[in-house]
């Protein structure tokens, strides 16, 4: 069985620091644990990054890391974050509003220029369905909890000659949580712990990354002879 790996590389990250207290993941070893003893022909991870020009201080972390998933043939499909002016709420004892509806309070607050991700997920939809038309993939997994892709298994099935392609969505689970079906999908397979601690990243892209502890590390996982296309 051929497989290709769509993985929503915001979602899982944020979704894997809640669950097991760091985030970070190798797409090529996250990729691998799902495909399991199937044939890996593709890896592709959406994200967002930050604008050079506004966060640079975040921009850096984010380029070396998405330079190493290059590295390992991964295809890094990012698209620079949006942003706006707005206020953040400093205080941390308001309550929850819902018991406090109506009124009106006083807060400290800071003006922020935030940035997020717009139409990623979109992003990662239009490049599953292109790349999933492609006759060498038998199984596409989905690496997201977000219900707005749910739509590509039904789109993709629409596609002639792909009626029957198998479409699985694997998600972050946490400890002692079940894997809960998702009708849109063949199966749902659970990123718990263990797959987290075989595709952990541990790399400081805080600092400049060593050339020859890259160097190793694509060498130790096998990525240059791994048969992966980018």
């Amino acid at each position: 069985m051929r497989v290709g790996v769509f993985i929503d590389g915001q979602n899982v990250t944020i979704g894997a620091r809640y669950a097991f207290g760091q985030g970070n993941m190798h797409p090529l070893l996250l990729a691998r644990a799902l495909a399991g003893r199937n044939e890996l022909v593709e890896v592709r991870y959406a994200t967002g990054i930050p604008d050079p020009d506004i966060d640079r201080d975040r921009w850096e972390p984010e380029r070396r890391r998405h330079d190493l998933m290059a590295a390992t043939d991964v295809v890094v499909l990012e698209k620079v974050l949006k942003y706006r002016w707005e206020w953040q709420i400093r205080d941390r004892d308001l309550g929850d509003p819902r018991d406090h509806k109506n009124e009106v309070t006083k807060a400290r607050v800071k003006s922020r220029n935030k940035g997020g991700e717009k139409g990623v997920d979109v992003w990662l939809a239009l490049d599953a369905l292109t790349m999933c038309a492609r006759a060498d993939i038998d199984t596409v997994i989905m690496a997201t909890a977000d219900s707005d892709l749910d739509m590509v298994p039904h789109h993709l099935r629409m596609i002639p000659g792909h009626e029957r392609t198998r479409i699985v969505q694997a998600r972050v689970l946490g400890d002692g949580k079940e894997v809960w079906p998702n009708p849109a999908y063949d199966d749902v397979v659970a990123i718990d712990r263990e797959i987290h601690e075989l595709a952990r990243d541990d790399f400081d892209y805080d600092q400049p990354l060593d050339e020859d502890e890259v160097a190793a590390f694509v060498q130790r996982i096998g990525a240059n002879t791994d048969g992966i296309r980018d």
